[in-house]
């Protein structure tokens, strides 16, 4: 690029006027041929639209000089070079042969690497919504005007009472989810809540006149959700209406949570309860944590460039961090800080360093989500993808412009004290041991519980306890009627003493006396049959062995109905003789040691703690859910799944028991759920990710 060059606006570029709050002028550049928009100050945009195709750079510099706008050969360079490689500018070096392979080259390298990213992001198109738009955009102004906005804001406020004071009713919605149907309607209602989210976006961009080109399904690491491409809102000079495109789709989901709310509150429990819960929650933490969230391009990230008037922001402030390092600290004055005022450049750094962190968060979270809940192979890809792509790849590649450039290095001191020093102060903060508690959930269980059983077959007469009754020692707890065995009683009785007689004929007639022996051994059977039913008759009131508390009745010991005898009817457990069961994830298990001291806690009041001695660690199996409070058939936290060869419920992972002895002297209440804290030797932050890294190479070696 030289003084010499004619470059030339393309004359099919539309400009768009945005007025800024301190009175100055912009300009939204509009390419429709790729549906792309540029913004620049008019001072750019004076020197960009004088540039005519028989105007050199020099002399278009000159030009505006006389007419009172002064700009520098190397700010104007740069200027054209920048729109030149958008394709915005004619007759510039880059539409020269030589250029040209060199760009189909360096276009083919970027299109390569995209295919990785693209395992990270990918956005499929399916459709041109905005016919659709326009003969459905009367339902939208129906339901979406200042009235029902004004009903919503009403509303709020009673929602977020009915939240506060239902919260604990929390622990129950998860009961409903758990088989594949009431699944598959909670997936669809999801899906239903982002089609209103992309709606929303779309009929306010329409509402303001825009062109809506497409909606589809975008997948982020494989997760599918669907996106509206609204970027021609950037056409707007109206700040207020650009937010409210972003805005919209975030007011949307709001308004259902709200709603959801309401009939989550108001309903019984049942699928349409528990659905309404968790459309209350997903709603509120998708908007709160994702599309609010200005530090990833979701909606929020774009309300926060409007509101402090900075349009990419993303990329200023990852040059201005590239610039604090190689300007301030290695001295390269080829770099400059991207334009603004000494608030811009703060924000500049302040966003750079808390996006970079967020990023290096989310992408791992993400990765370790993938490899330990979803699967293993494409967890152990995606991460040695991104490590790549994130970390080895950009940091290559500065490297690498660094030696090339090495010629304009001239150290600053004081730039780089400031580095070393961050560079220690982040080598103390990966390198320090912290003490670390891990917390697990743990439940009181009855170290002492016997099964109630039938004693007889008759049937019940009376049941005089209910579930959960706490019982002493001997009280009655249910009683049979012994009517029919009674009346059996008296007929072997009766039976007994024919025989008997029959004996005594039998030994003094000489003829009869063979058949002593077979009269002997029915007497015998007789007697028998009398035994048994004076066992059975004892056992027609059934009295407590002990002090505690009826954990299990069955619906089958009920007035009326005969069980039979030995069946198995309901559970005594002692309130007393106790043990508190903890369960752990199998990759903790080895910070738990039998003999080790833990602390473990209950909400009683305002809570109360032990300090416990693990008694044993046994894996954790199947029947151990079998009215476990912690499987998530009961609202617990250890999610389960149906096991396919025994039709159980089993965990979605390996888990171990942990169990310890507790006299319960305060009497807390059986099957009541609390917490376990472990606490673990102290580590560094980098030593324990290593010791991940090397646990999960360790486990993908071995298998």
């Amino acid at each position: 690029m030289t003084e010499e060059i004619t470059p030339k606006l393309r004359p099919d570029l539309l400009a768009h006027v945005h007025t800024e709050p301190d009175g100055s002028s912009s300009f939204v550049l509009e390419d429709p041929v790729g549906n792309k928009f540029f913004r620049v100050s008019s001072y750019e945009y004076d020197l960009l639209s004088i540039l005519d195709g028989r105007l050199t750079l020099a002399q278009a510099v000159d030009e505006l000089r006389l007419l009172g706008r002064h700009y520098t050969m190397d700010f104007a360079r740069k200027l054209v070079e920048q729109f030149s490689m958008a394709g915005l500018l004619l007759g510039t070096g880059y539409s020269s042969s030589t250029f040209q392979t060199a760009f189909r080259s360096r276009m083919s390298q970027q299109k390569k690497q995209r295919l990785a990213f693209k395992l990270y992001f990918m956005y499929l198109p399916l459709f041109n919504p905005d016919r659709f738009l326009e003969k459905t955009i009367w339902i939208w102004r129906l339901i979406a005007n200042r009235y029902t906005f004004f009903v919503f804001l009403a509303l709020v406020p009673g929602a977020m009472y009915l939240l506060l004071t239902g919260f604990h009713r929390i622990e129950n919605q998860f009961l409903f989810f758990f088989n594949d149907f009431n699944l598959l309607v909670l997936w669809l209602a999801i899906a239903a809540v982002k089609l209103v989210h992309e709606l929303a976006h779309a009929y306010t961009a329409k509402s303001y006149g825009l062109h809506v080109p497409e909606m589809g399904v975008a997948l982020l690491i494989f997760f599918p959700c669907l996106y509206c491409n609204t970027t021609a809102a950037w056409r707007l000079a109206n700040r207020k209406q650009r937010m409210g495109i972003a805005l919209a789709g975030m007011i949307a989901e709001a308004v259902i949570a709200v709603i959801c709310s309401y009939v989550w509150y108001f309903s019984k429990p049942g699928l349409v309860n528990s659905l309404a819960f968790h459309l209350t929650v997903i709603s509120l933490l998708s908007s709160i944590l994702f599309n609010s969230n200005p530090l990833i391009k979701f909606d929020g990230y774009y309300v926060l460039t409007d509101l402090l008037h900075i349009v990419n922001l993303q990329a200023k402030a990852n040059n201005a961090l590239k610039f604090l390092f190689q300007n301030r600290a290695l001295g390269m004055e080829s770099v400059s800080m991207p334009h603004g005022t000494g608030r811009d450049h703060l924000i500049f750094v302040i966003y750079g360093v808390l996006a970079f962190l967020y990023r290096f968060i989310l992408y791992g979270g993400i990765v370790s989500g993938v490899y330990y809940k979803f699967d293993k192979t494409l967890g152990v890809v995606l991460g040695g993808l991104a490590l790549g792509l994130f970390i080895i790849r950009p940091v290559a590649k500065s490297l690498e412009n660094l030696v090339k450039r090495r010629r304009e290095i001239n150290f600053r001191p004081k730039g780089v004290v400031f580095v070393v020093c961050i560079l220690a102060a982040l080598t103390y903060l990966l390198t320090q041991p912290i003490s670390e508690k891990s917390v697990y959930p743990c439940y009181v269980d009855s170290a002492m519980s016997r099964k109630l059983v039938i004693a007889a077959e008759a049937p019940v007469k009376e049941v005089l306890v209910m579930q959960n009754d706490v019982v002493r020692q001997s009280s009655p707890l249910f009683r049979l009627d012994g009517e029919r065995l009674e009346f059996n009683l008296r007929e072997k009785e009766t039976q007994v003493s024919l025989v008997k007689r029959e004996i005594s004929i039998i030994e003094n007639d000489e003829k009869g006396r063979s058949r002593v022996a077979v009269k002997f051994i029915e007497l015998s059977q007789t007697e028998d049959a009398v035994s048994r039913i004076q066992e059975q008759l004892q056992g027609i009131e059934t009295v407590a062995p002990f002090d505690g508390a009826i954990t299990r009745l069955s619906s089958d010991l009920q007035p009326g109905a005969e069980p039979g005898k030995g069946v198995e009817v309901g559970e005594i457990s002692s309130r007393k003789i106790c043990e508190v069961v903890g369960i752990a994830p199998e990759g903790d298990v080895s910070s738990l040691q039998v003999g080790a001291p833990i602390m473990v806690w209950f909400p009683v009041g305002t809570g109360v703690s032990y300090r416990l001695s693990v008694r044993e660690i046994n894996a954790f199996k199947a029947e151990d859910l079998e009215g476990s409070p912690l499987s998530s058939r009961f609202g617990g936290e250890i999610a389960t799944t149906p096991a396919e060869e025994t039709s159980r419920d089993a965990p979605l992972e390996p888990q171990y028991l942990c169990k310890m002895d507790f006299d319960n002297t305060d009497l807390i209440p059986l099957g009541m759920t609390g917490r376990m804290v472990v606490e673990k030797p102290p580590r560094s932050l980098l030593k324990r990710l290593l010791d991940i890294v090397y646990k999960t190479f360790n486990r993908e070696i071995i298998f």
